[in-house]
């Protein structure tokens, strides 16, 4: 009986002990996670703060496209495609299936197709009711937010050029697909200057020959296109002479 007495006083005292552990480890674990807690708001915090303009950039850009798409349906222009690219800004891109029924462009040349002129002519009436040159003006507060020393704002308007994968003939206009593009942008970017007036420094081109196609088949005619992008972003500012 004595024995039995001393083993169940040590089992007592062994439930004790394990009581008193557990409790410190809930107590650890309850500190830890606190602890946890406070450093992963710390973080964020900071984090939230270092991006906010990044934020501020993406809402310009995302303003930019719903007064995009509001201008779109209240033109009529059901064959302007309107896509929100966050990264690149704003692109806008022709429904050739819906216009003339006719390539923008014929193979290995970059003139325009004179029946898409129409459409050119009404979308420099879209980037004239955009307005460009006081959009920064009109949301001044988000441009103070990402604007930095020595910098202005300004909504570029980026034409990239594109083509199919057809090889070029050796007497062909134009040495390879890549110089092919670039004209292809540059003959739109001609028309839009032309038509809206706007300086120089509002336009960009880029050509990327046949490696970006929008078919399955880079052979297809629909890769003879161009893309155009709005793209708000900051400039250096000219220094005076």
């Amino acid at each position: 009986m004595k024995s039995e007495a001393i083993v169940q006083a040590e089992e007592v005292r062994a439930t004790q002990r394990m009581k008193r552990n557990q409790a410190w480890q809930i107590v650890f674990i309850a500190l830890f996670t606190s602890l946890l807690a406070f450093f992963v708001l710390i973080i964020t915090m900071v984090e939230l703060e270092g991006s906010k303009p990044k934020r501020d950039y993406q809402r310009l850009v995302n303003n930019l496209y719903q007064d995009s798409v509001h201008l779109k349906k209240q033109l009529g222009l059901e064959w302007l495609h309107v896509e929100n690219t966050l990264s690149k800004g704003v692109r806008f891109t022709l429904d050739e299936s819906d216009l003339a029924k006719q390539d923008l462009f014929a193979p290995a040349r970059a003139r325009v197709n004179p029946r898409y002129l129409p459409y050119i002519n009404r979308f420099v009436l879209f980037l004239d009711e955009l307005d460009l040159p006081t959009y920064g003006a009109r949301h001044q507060k988000l441009v103070n937010s990402i604007l930095r020393p020595d910098e202005k704002f300004q909504v570029t308007i980026r034409v990239e050029g594109h083509t199919d994968a057809s090889p070029l003939a050796k007497t062909a206009l134009y040495r390879s697909n890549f110089e092919l593009s670039t004209f292809r942008a540059y003959a739109i970017m001609s028309l839009l200057k032309l038509y809206t007036g706007l300086p120089d420094h509002f336009f960009a081109i880029a050509g990327y020959g046949s490696f970006r196609p929008v078919t399955n088949n880079p052979l297809e005619p629909a890769n003879r296109r161009v893309e155009i992008y709005l793209v708000p972003q900051l400039v250096p500012v000219e220094e005076g002479p």
